[in-house]
């Protein structure tokens, strides 16, 4: 039974791979068009068939780090299709000196163009900078990544602190839902009956609150409504964050194709959720299965 094999404790999420890809092509004279990127959606390589396969390799789900050469990590996103699309000149290229492009559509979830992750701390963790144009992320995988999450709750938090004077009681309930805690928690736990919304664990320390419309794309209205969100445990919050599965308006979860049999085996998914869902957390996870390109039916 799915909720057996969740409830037996911590279980590994499968691990999602990490790419660096580098923004700046030698035929573009080193000028990078990461803003592009962001604007756009997509990830970009070029140059022929040795680029095309070195972008096949990511699935849905994994996660590339925008690399841009004398600056750093300036954004982190997660793959949203299978297979790149080649782009000719004249159809949509990002660069107009490429006569064909090599595009992957990604969720860039982290911004980080303001407050990017240097060289320097990349070389902490990795040993060196990337100097490819495409390449995995092995070692210090994981210090990085909990880097760009940290830098990322920071520049939100900041923001929210920069509004100014005479908000403070309002900018500390939206600062403690940007962390999980507060108001927006105790009320997401409220309509869930203080249990995950798939397994019925009820031990709160291990559940996170987690966000169907991104902090980064909701109103402030919308990033305190606790429609907007499931009390998960920790493995299951990891996979809805990455996108790796979603809900159906009936509660019926969707898996990624990048979730293997063994996978779904291992924690035991698919699994519903345990509640009728209501119109506004239909509206909610809607726009969570679009931000992750989910269209195809739930699996079995």
């Amino acid at each position: 039974m799915a909720h057996e094999n969740l409830s037996k404790g911590q279980q590994k999420v499968p691990e999602a791979d990490t790419f660096f890809i580098n923004s700046d092509a030698t035929s573009n004279n080193e000028f990078s068009f990461h803003n592009e990127w962001l604007v756009r959606g997509v990830a970009v390589t070029s140059g022929g068939p040795e680029f095309l396969e070195k972008i096949k390799r990511p699935k849905r789900g994994d996660t590339l780090l925008l690399w841009v050469n004398k600056i750093g990590i300036v954004a982190a996103g997660t793959v949203l299709d299978d297979a790149p699309v080649i782009v000719y000149r004249g159809g949509g290229v990002v660069s107009p000196n490429e006569p064909e492009e090599y595009h992957r559509m990604v969720r860039w979830y982290a911004d980080l163009r303001s407050t990017p992750v240097s060289s320097a701390e990349v070389v902490v963790f990795h040993g060196t900078n990337p100097r490819q144009a495409f390449g995995a992320l092995n070692k210090g995988k994981e210090a990085i990544l909990a880097l760009i999450a940290s830098r990322v709750e920071q520049n939100d938090i900041h923001d929210l602190l920069s509004r100014g004077k005479g908000r403070s009681t309002e900018i500390e309930i939206l600062c403690q839902a940007r962390r999980g805690q507060g108001r927006y928690r105790d009320e997401l736990l409220a309509l869930w009956d203080r249990k995950c919304a798939v397994t019925g664990c009820d031990l709160e320390p291990v559940l996170r609150a987690s966000h169907a419309l991104s902090w980064q794309g909701a109103t402030d209205q919308q990033r305190l409504d606790p429609h907007n969100g499931l009390p998960l445990i920790a493995t299951l919050d990891a996979l809805f964050d990455r996108g790796l599965i979603s809900f159906a308006d009936d509660g019926a979860m969707f898996c990624s194709p990048s979730l293997l049999g063994r996978h779904r085996e291992l924690i035991g998914l698919p699994a519903p959720l345990r509640i009728v869902l209501r119109e506004e957390q239909k509206y909610y996870l809607r726009m969570h299965r679009q931000r992750f390109a989910f269209c195809s039916p739930p699996q079995d």
